[in-house]
């Protein structure tokens, strides 16, 4: 069986423990993993912990970039898959491991998977933005996971992924997630103006939902078009 040629990137979101950092770099290399994005990292990437615990793994280290914000590290993705062993208030669509493999063989989509960091996991601003929650079944009496063992787990689930199976893959080509968030931010401002936001407490999570349900619909580049040109018509219409 041959193996995922365009293989998913990994990203973590404010990971606070420099070993980690290395655990995650050898974990990733183990199953021939190479691109890794850090959001605002609590540490520096030159912290002397990291080497020793990445044991070798430096190509991965070397090759990472480091991104200030969240928005700026998924930009250039068509799917967002986050991780979690617990199911949140708001989700999108919890996945298995079996789907994932029906995702993955589309090989004109941009993946990245992302974990959050250790103390909390990733809150629902960021799982917003993403299109799938992959949920790792774990022993629901003693569920943590270090970060590190589950990066090293989906890795190795992906590893054992083939390109060619039985299954038709329907995962379209998505539209990146910058043109995603560029539209969401037209259609929220939008909102505002209009006073849709009556209570202010509950934009935050109004947002959310709001983009929940766009991240739902497996959305092109030229539906996102689409929907800005009419949009813009609607507006232009009502001034």
């Amino acid at each position: 069986m041959e193996k995922l040629k365009n293989l998913p990137e990994i990203i973590l979101v404010n990971t606070q423990l420099p070993e980690n950092l290395g655990a995650v770099a050898r974990s990733m290399l183990n199953f021939n993993f190479k691109k890794l994005k850090l959001v605002s990292p609590e540490f520096n990437l030159n912290h002397e912990k990291i080497r020793p615990v990445c044991a070798g793994a430096d190509i991965v280290i070397d090759k990472t970039r480091v991104y200030e914000n969240f928005d700026d590290a998924i930009k250039h993705f068509n799917i967002i898959i986050a991780t979690t062993n617990r199911i949140r208030s708001i989700r999108q669509k919890v996945i298995s491991f079996s789907q994932l493999s029906n995702i993955l063989k589309n090989n004109k989509n941009k993946i990245g998977i992302v974990f959050g960091p250790e103390r909390s996991g990733l809150d629902n601003n960021k799982i917003a933005l993403c299109d799938y929650v992959l949920k790792i079944n774990t022993n629901k009496k003693f569920s943590s996971l270090n970060l590190s063992h589950a990066v090293n787990l989906i890795c190795y689930e992906i590893s054992r992924i083939g390109d060619k199976t039985n299954n038709i893959n329907t995962t379209p080509h998505k539209a990146k997630k910058s043109e995603l968030i560029n539209f969401m931010k037209l259609l929220i401002n939008d909102l505002d103006e209009k006073q849709f936001f009556l209570i202010k407490e509950r934009k935050k999570i109004m947002t959310q939902k709001i983009m929940n349900i766009f991240n739902k619909i497996d959305l092109t580049s030229d539906d996102i078009k689409i929907l800005i040109g009419i949009f813009k018509a609607l507006k232009k219409r009502g001034k």
